[in-house]
């Protein structure tokens, strides 16, 4: 359905990575980034740099995709 109408970002849970906004597509799970025209999926490099960057803040994500805070010991 994506490749004939795009991507449908599910904005209720955009989030900023202190760098770009970031949701997944309603429809088939991709990742996308608000970009200036739109949401878009991201090249090779930005996923990689949004992935370091939440490992770096210490945020995982589960199985489901929910982004947790790394706890405190």
């Amino acid at each position: 359905m994506c490749k004939l109408r795009g991507h449908l970002p599910d904005r209720g849970t955009a989030r900023h990575d202190g760098q770009d906004y970031w949701t997944n597509c309603k429809r088939c799970d991709a990742p996308l980034i608000r970009a200036p025209d739109g949401w878009r999926k991201p090249t090779a490099d930005e996923l990689a740099a949004h992935v370091g960057h939440k490992a770096e803040s210490g945020q995982l994500d589960d199985d489901a995709g929910v982004v947790r805070g790394r706890s405190e010991s």
